[in-house]
């Protein structure tokens, strides 16, 4: 992709604008910066904008005929969107950007829950076969701010969400993976569908020569690429399944306490106990073998990816030990922003556990999470915008309360678990929008508190 004489409208001056936005300065682009906040309040952002970058805040500009590199976080429903589409020669995003200027592999990894965790292993994986690798993306640090210091030698593993995705057109990932799909995110894609669709397009480029990893535990990833799949369609990719129930012809499964790899024609091989990978429940599983399904299209063979499983050590904010206190351990899971995250959580524990829950209310169906809690949880604490509404969907069996805060919850969980030497679950089932800037400052927050008591 040429840069260098061509103009640019980036608009948002979140993390992923200003890394394209410095990125197409420094090729010889010539760029303009637009937010529709005030400079005041974007000023660290702006703090670390290339001089060379023209900026304009206060409203979203997209000059007629150039190239719109739009923020994630603009839907396609929003004005700025639409302005784009009217006025650009064309519409990407960051992701869509590094794609194009990248000469090496990409590994691109999204779904509902579980992304971060396999992307961070993927990535972990490749570094433990002695390849150069980097995780990126919407873990927080943006994939053009990789450039140029990443070359075609280098595997990069890349968290894309489904709002990247939505402005992805020819984003050709060598290994596609989608981890798991529940609903989320309808405030931003009007519908499921939507939701389904946007997650899709990680696939929709590719062709002979790429890799798909397929969980077919899921119900609705199981049917894609099938004819009559209404969301994906067959480019002649490879596909790699994976299964926690049996055993698949070319992907990698589990089976009698281990982790297993296949490909067509040779004999299945046995990678590693499930014991040597550390991360606790079910849901890790899923991860591992879905990080081994990704590994196998490198070319990396059982003895690199066992070691990579013994080593990698998880993410923080994922169910994540905080400590002991009297006989209750705290865990903090507060990257659980959605129900069907909290239902994970509460699976990872055989016995039952005082939940703290609650936060920004996105209006998700709560019924699922509503029959874990009755089946997993001794009591719930809740807090934030969505306590009350929880409090009323939740089983009257269980336990419930109501607290101002934070620290109340810990402490009033804390009072509950005690005496049975439970467990205590932050997994808020809701993101931190409400009182926190977000998950991780939530779950900084629940460690400060959980390690003052």
């Amino acid at each position: 992709m040429k840069v260098a004489g061509r103009s640019f409208s980036v608009v948002g001056a979140g993390r992923s604008g200003i890394s394209a936005a410095n990125l197409l300065a420094r090729l010889g682009g010539d760029v303009l910066l637009s937010d529709r906040c005030a400079e005041a309040d974007v000023a660290s952002a702006v703090a670390r904008l290339d001089g060379r970058v023209a900026t304009t805040f206060g409203g979203e500009v997209v000059r007629p005929g150039d190239t719109a590199v739009l923020s994630p976080g603009i839907p396609p429903h929003a004005a700025a969107f639409r302005l784009a589409e009217r006025a650009a020669g064309e519409v990407m995003g960051e992701v869509e950007l590094f794609w194009r200027l990248f000469p090496g592999r990409v590994v691109a990894v999204t779904g509902t829950d579980g992304k971060s965790t396999v992307t961070t292993l993927v990535a972990h994986l490749v570094r433990a076969a002695g390849l150069p690798a980097t995780a990126a993306g919407n873990l927080g640090n943006p994939l053009c701010d990789l450039l140029p210091d990443v070359g075609a030698d280098h595997v990069v593993v890349a968290e894309v969400s489904c709002f990247q995705l939505l402005t992805c057109s020819r984003f050709r990932p060598q290994v596609a993976l989608v981890t798991n799909l529940a609903e989320d995110h309808l405030d931003h894609h009007g519908s499921y569908p939507a939701y389904i669709r946007a997650k899709a397009r990680v696939l929709a480029a590719q062709a002979a020569g790429d890799a798909f990893v397929r969980n077919l535990d899921d119900p609705v990833l199981a049917s894609w690429l099938s004819p009559s799949d209404p969301y994906t369609r067959d480019n002649g990719q490879r596909v790699l399944d994976v299964s926690q129930r049996g055993p698949v012809a070319s992907g990698a499964y589990a089976r009698d306490g281990h982790f297993w790899v296949a490909a067509p024609g040779r004999a299945a091989e046995r990678v590693a106990g499930r014991k040597a990978f550390p991360p606790p429940g079910g849901h890790n599983v899923e991860n591992a073998l879905l990080a081994l399904a990704a590994c196998l299209p490198l070319g990396i063979g059982p003895d690199a990816l066992a070691e990579g499983l013994a080593t990698y050590r998880g993410l923080p904010h994922r169910i994540e030990r905080v400590r002991e206190v009297d006989g209750v351990v705290f865990y903090n899971d507060s990257k659980a922003t959605n129900p069907h995250a909290a239902i994970t959580g509460l699976r990872a524990f055989d016995e039952r556990v005082v939940l703290i829950a609650g936060g920004h209310e996105k209006g998700l169906p709560l019924d699922e999470l509503a029959s874990e809690v009755g089946r997993r949880a001794l009591a719930v604490v809740l807090v934030g915008e969505c306590a009350e509404r929880m409090r009323r969907e939740f089983p009257a069996a269980v336990p419930t309360e109501v607290l101002p805060d934070l620290a109340a919850g810990v402490a009033r969980a804390f009072e509950i678990a005690r005496p049975a030497r439970s467990v205590v679950l932050f997994s808020p089932a809701a993101s931190s929008y409400d009182q926190f800037r977000d998950f991780e400052q939530r779950g900084e927050r629940f460690r400060e508190i959980v390690n003052s008591l």
